[in-house]
């Protein structure tokens, strides 16, 4: 494209103000500073990606573990077993944000050796890093079996357990089966020492003699 200045000496042509130079140049100035603009982003979101990989990248991982803990008269109080226990330290130095994910993890809760344990499964398990409270999810399942009451289970998608306490606490969906009842829920709170079971909200049941 050419561009005809009327009236314009080919000698005054070095003092046209640079704002009429022709239409393409002024694209091709346009597109360089899109590209540095795109490089750069793409440089901050691949270095975004490479630390987000490195977090996620655990400490340390153990696998097919079993802990058990007694008390002082040689009685089991609980026993934990998972496949894979994957260890994560969030910063350079350890912190209030490490974590430890169970896989598939199992509990065995027994406060007196003359009642019948409390089991506790779920897919998996996050324990915080002063290793007090694990959040169970995904399909978790508490179960209790007796002679005289027969089996009573719990289930939910999320449970919150100290298994130091035998405490267990949850705000989701609950549905609580026994011989002949169901009992559906929305919050619970379990304290499994003494067997007292509460639950929070809307509170539905069915029975069948």
């Amino acid at each position: 494209m050419k561009l005809r200045l009327t009236g314009v000496k080919s000698a005054e042509l070095e003092r046209i103000n640079p704002m009429l130079l022709p239409l393409p140049w002024v694209v091709v100035g346009i597109l360089v500073v899109v590209f540095a603009t795109i490089k750069y982003s793409s440089t901050e979101e691949k270095t975004a990606a490479e630390q987000a990989d490195v977090k996620v990248f655990p400490h340390t991982y153990l696998v097919n573990i079993e802990v058990q803990q007694f008390d002082e008269a040689g009685n089991l109080r609980y026993q934990m077993n998972s496949p894979l226990v994957r260890s994560f330290q969030v910063n350079e130095t350890p912190s209030a944000a490490d974590y430890s994910l169970f896989t598939t993890p199992v509990f065995v809760l027994s406060n007196n050796p003359q009642k019948p344990s409390w089991y506790v499964t779920a897919k998996e398990g996050q324990l915080d890093n002063k290793d007090e409270w694990l959040t169970l999810k995904n399909d978790v399942l508490a179960r209790q079996t007796s002679e005289k009451q027969g089996e009573t289970t719990i289930t939910t998608n999320e449970l919150r357990l100290n298994t130091q306490q035998q405490f267990a606490e949850t705000d989701k969906a609950v549905t609580m089966r026994a011989a002949k009842s169901e009992i559906t829920a929305v919050g619970m709170r379990a304290e499994m020492k003494r067997e007292h079971i509460q639950l929070l909200s809307h509170v539905k049941g069915t029975y069948e003699p």
